[in-house]
């Protein structure tokens, strides 16, 4: 299972990635086009603000996985291996169960927003595409979240 989630994590980080380079070179153009000739691309901050939106919920499940998310542990860095390990599992956990709640919420958006006909100001890019495409990511996360905790147990059991 867990290969298979990190397969399924890369993949999504992997796609979160050539979309960020996608928005940077259509930034390079846009700035290039207002400077050199006044005309920069139609839309392109609101281009820059979906994609970026999606590439960070793209992000999210290599990042949990990974563990790496920034942890502040100002309170818990003198505390015992075991109360670290139940801390960082119960916290595995509550980042999984946001991260459903986020692609849940995220979920009933795109329906609303289909159904509304809701679209960006400039280029009229309907809203409810990138909040579907951010569901993946967000749900996949929540799912890493929520299993971290058992593949970190099963882990400490063999190696023991």
């Amino acid at each position: 299972m867990r290969r298979l989630l990190d397969a399924l994590a890369t993949t999504l980080a992997l796609i979160g990635g050539a979309l960020l380079v996608a928005v940077s070179v259509a930034t390079v153009v846009s700035v290039a086009g207002r400077w050199f000739a006044g005309q920069p691309i139609t839309g392109d901050i609101e281009l820059v603000q979906l994609a970026v939106a999606v590439a960070i919920a793209l992000f999210l499940p290599y990042c949990q996985l990974h563990r790496s998310h920034l942890i502040v542990d100002f309170f818990t860095a003198r505390s015992s291996g075991p109360v670290q390990r139940r801390l960082d599992a119960s916290g595995s956990m509550v980042a999984g169960l946001v991260f459903f709640a986020l692609a849940w919420r995220a979920g009933v958006a795109v329906s609303d927003m289909r159904n509304a006909s809701e679209t960006t100001m400039v280029l009229g890019v309907p809203l409810w595409i990138p909040y579907a495409a951010m569901v993946p990511g967000l749900a996949l996360a929540g799912l890493a979240g929520v299993l971290q905790p058992f593949h970190a147990r099963s882990r400490a059991g063999t190696a023991a």
